[in-house]
């Protein structure tokens, strides 16, 4: 038993310090990086460096496994084997890998062409799922919906599908949302009417692409069989911003059109009591 402490008493002490320095390294490099995502608040360096920090860590941990092996006389012993059958454990790895290593280049290729960041809004054309991109993992890339769940997809196929990014270089986004009047009612007193309520709301910044973009918006775009359609363009900040500005103008035209006695039109069923 003294022998067995003499010998390998030291060893294991050793690799207890190694285990502490390489957590030690991996927690100090972890709030370094967190202090500059903060510092910087900017989507692209924040998705770059949430991969770092788990390549990073992964890469720690490795080589902190291996100086630890090393300090054992019998993996060194063991590295000649593994050594002389590296090529055909690299082939069975390989393929046996061949998916998660997908996913890690994928999710390297999203970050480096970034088609889409942290924090965007994002529409997948092809399966018309959409939300906000909560997180981008070394394997998948995590989208929160409207509805608070979280849809889960692998870098590998996130990477192929054909994308609508809401914010991409603008965050600023523009809806269409129609309003019906009746053919009887004064139809530039109502355009003006909702000219006067989108004013209130968000405008668009007149610089760069959005310079010629007339505001507020509004034509008539429909003759229906019993309502003239209306069309307004309602700007946001972001996604999220256009849909509570589109609410709180649906909420407030219908009060406007009370109060001035523009008709909406709606459907009227009369029925007929056969006293007989």
């Amino acid at each position: 038993m003294k022998k067995f402490f003499d010998i390998y008493l030291g060893k294991f002490i050793s690799v207890g310090l190694i285990i502490l320095i390489t957590l030690g390294v991996n927690y100090l490099v972890d709030k370094m990086i967190n202090k500059v995502i903060k510092r910087k608040n900017k989507k692209n360096i924040t998705t770059l460096l949430i991969l770092v920090k788990r390549i990073k860590t992964v890469i720690l941990y490795i080589l902190g496994a291996l100086i630890c092996l090393s300090k054992f006389d019998a993996f060194n012993s063991f590295s000649v084997t593994l050594l002389s059958g590296l090529g055909i454990g690299s082939v069975v790895i390989g393929l046996a890998a061949q998916e998660s290593l997908g996913n890690l280049f994928s999710s390297i290729a999203i970050v480096l062409g970034n088609p889409f960041e942290v924090g965007d809004y994002v529409k997948c054309v092809d399966n018309q799922v959409a939300g906000t991109v909560e997180d981008i993992t070394m394997r998948h890339t995590i989208i929160k919906t409207i509805n608070n769940k979280r849809i889960i997809i692998p870098n590998s196929v996130m990477n192929k599908y054909a994308l609508e990014n809401y914010n991409y270089k603008d965050n600023e986004i523009v809806k269409p949302i129609e309003f019906p009047i009746s053919y009887n009612a004064d139809m530039d007193k109502s355009i003006n009417i909702i000219k006067e309520e989108m004013k209130k709301l968000y405008a668009p910044s007149k610089t760069g692409k959005n310079s010629d973009v007339e505001f507020p918006l509004v034509k008539v775009s429909e003759w229906k069989d019993s309502a003239i359609m209306l069309k307004a363009w309602v700007w946001g900040k972001d996604n999220s911003n256009v849909y509570d500005n589109i609410f709180e103008l649906n909420y407030i035209i219908k009060k406007r059109f009370d109060q001035e006695k523009i008709e909406i039109p709606y459907q009227h069923i009369n029925v007929i009591v056969d006293k007989k």
